[in-house]
């Protein structure tokens, strides 16, 4: 029954020593029996070894840091190794240039990356915040059902609970500041409009009662002129998200840093 010559996974320019090596150590049994029998091993080596470089170097142009796998069956017979070459199998992995795939990498980065961020951003945002919420619980033990209760769908009406919106301010990165107004013309949060990757989003903080507070974010239809125009469309928009429940500690932090981003 024939044997299978394998190389496993070899750089192309270190196949022919691979082979060697491996024909060796499969036939080691008949070396130590007759010495001799080395240089047959030698000289099949070589056959097949020359063979493959017509194959690899002449017809494929492998260069030496592309990876191959060879397979190869043969037979020993009257102290001769016959190659089966119809049984020749050759698996070849070409090596992308380390600059080209510095290119593409810094391409796709260029490309891609504002939108990539932006698709995962409220995801991410999410989890940050149910995060800080278990530390403060933590820390406050006293506020232990009021911090971990985070409703899955929270139950607030923006349309009833925001009634008028209005524009205070600008930021440096030529976002737009909004003060939300309740049924009672109080205050009671404040949004922000700015620009990623192309499209504008909006996050709003609203405190409707005095240990309750839920964050809301948000892709716009409109420009930030039409807001600037028509600020209540906003709370239209605003409709469409999903409200995440914070800590009240937490949402005046925003707040606070929102309204200090007013230039």
């Amino acid at each position: 029954m024939p044997r299978e010559l394998s190389t496993g996974l070899v750089i192309a320019g270190a196949y022919a020593d691979k082979l060697r090596r491996t024909l060796f150590a499969q036939l080691r049994d008949i070396v130590k029996q007759n010495k001799e029998f080395a240089k047959e091993i030698a000289r099949a080596s070589a056959e097949v070894n020359r063979m493959l470089f017509y194959i690899l170097v002449d017809k494929l142009k492998a260069d030496k840091g592309d990876v191959v796998r060879i397979r190869i069956q043969y037979d020993v017979e009257d102290d001769k190794i016959k190659w089966y070459y119809d049984t020749l199998r050759i698996e070849f992995f070409r090596r992308v240039p380390d600059e080209e795939v510095e290119k593409i990498v810094k391409e796709t980065i260029k490309e891609r990356l504002e939108e990539v961020k932006e698709q995962y951003a409220e995801v991410a945002a999410v989890k940050e915040e149910k995060r800080k919420e278990v530390k403060e619980v933590e820390e406050k033990k006293e506020e232990v059902k009021e911090e971990i209760s985070i409703p899955e769908k929270p139950e607030i009406d923006v349309k009833s609970l925001v009634t008028d919106v209005i524009p205070i301010g600008e930021t440096m990165d030529g976002g737009l500041i909004l003060e939300l107004k309740g049924p009672n013309e109080e205050n009671i949060g404040i949004a922000s409009i700015e620009q990623r990757a192309g499209t504008y989003v909006a996050e709003a903080i609203v405190l409707p009662k005095p240990r309750e507070a839920y964050k809301m974010y948000v892709k716009l239809s409109g420009t930030l002129e039409d807001y600037k125009e028509e600020p209540k469309k906003l709370i239209d928009e605003l409709g469409k998200s999903k409200p995440v429940k914070l800590s009240v500690k937490e949402a005046r932090e925003i707040l606070k840093a929102k309204m200090e981003s007013i230039v």
